[in-house]
């Protein structure tokens, strides 16, 4: 998989689940955890890269809209 694909947060989210639910319940040979692993790096940080570009694009939306006269309050949000 290449780091570059579109694919939308969803499904690599999707995509990443299964990778980990094959790792956990399936005899697979170290070739192929090792691949799969990768893959789910890939897609991890892919994820990752995704919900840094929405959250810039929120705090840039924020930005805008207080330059505007809005009054708006942020929290630092948490993922599990």
């Amino acid at each position: 998989m290449s780091e570059s694909e579109d694919i939308t947060f969803e499904d690599a989210l999707k995509q990443l689940e299964e990778i980990v639910h094959e790792l956990d319940e399936s005899e697979l040979t170290l070739d192929n955890a090792l691949a799969k692993f990768e893959t789910g790096v890939a897609l991890s940080r892919l994820c990752h890269r995704q919900l840094d570009d929405a959250e810039m694009r929120i705090e840039q939306l924020i930005e805008d809209d207080c330059e505007g006269g809005a009054e708006v309050r942020t929290e630092q949000m948490m993922l599990d």
